[in-house]
């Protein structure tokens, strides 16, 4: 069985749907897969403006024609938060077992719902939907230990070569930056790393 690293982010539309994908995989049980959280835009990098042309041209191109083609809801979000929060309370999740549950209550309620996964009631309510206590979230999602993590995550990655998510990196340590990573490495194919 292969393992990988799966970086991903729960603000990125492609993160999203490369996320059913690895996790399809992981239930038939071809891989093992370490779910890794990065920040694409940690302060004090700039955001994307909610509506801005650079939104609305990816997902107009790009993302909802892949999700159509992969049958996933999705739709441009009304926000465009940090993600610094919602990742750190992702980490506890992981460490409670319940990570996937956390991060698909984290995806619906930002692609599909249009909320502000960076707020303390969102956290708290994809805790709720995850079967995790809303209270530790929120506590999770304000540790100085759980940020430090993200940083550190996020330094090794960029030491590796990663720049961006979705990102799988393989156990030889090659990083497929965007979607189809683990469709290319089970067919034997070179991954594409992201150069910029």
């Amino acid at each position: 069985m292969a393992s990988v690293r799966f970086y991903y982010d729960v603000v990125c539309p492609y993160s999203y749907m490369e996320s059913h994908i690895v996790e399809r995989a992981e239930d038939e049980g071809t891989v093992e897969v370490e779910w890794l959280p990065f920040e694409l835009r940690p302060a004090p990098r700039p955001l994307l403006e909610v509506r801005g042309d650079h939104l609305r041209v990816d997902w107009t191109r790009n993302v909802y024609r892949r999700a159509q083609d992969l049958g996933i809801e999705i739709h441009l979000p009304r926000y465009q938060p940090r993600s610094t929060l919602p990742l750190a309370a992702c980490l506890w999740a992981g460490e409670e077992g319940r990570l996937r549950a956390f991060k698909h209550a984290l995806y619906e309620a930002f692609f599909c719902e249009g909320e502000d996964i960076a707020v303390d009631r969102e956290i708290a309510r994809a805790a709720a939907r995850a079967g995790l206590d809303p209270d530790e979230a929120i506590a999770a999602a304000y540790s100085t230990e759980r940020f430090a993590e993200i940083r550190e995550i996020r330094a090794e990655a960029e030491a590796a070569g990663v720049r961006g998510v979705p990102t799988l990196r393989s156990e030889e340590g090659e990083t497929h930056w965007g979607m189809g990573g683990l469709e290319r490495l089970r067919a034997g194919l070179p991954l594409v790393p992201r150069t910029a």
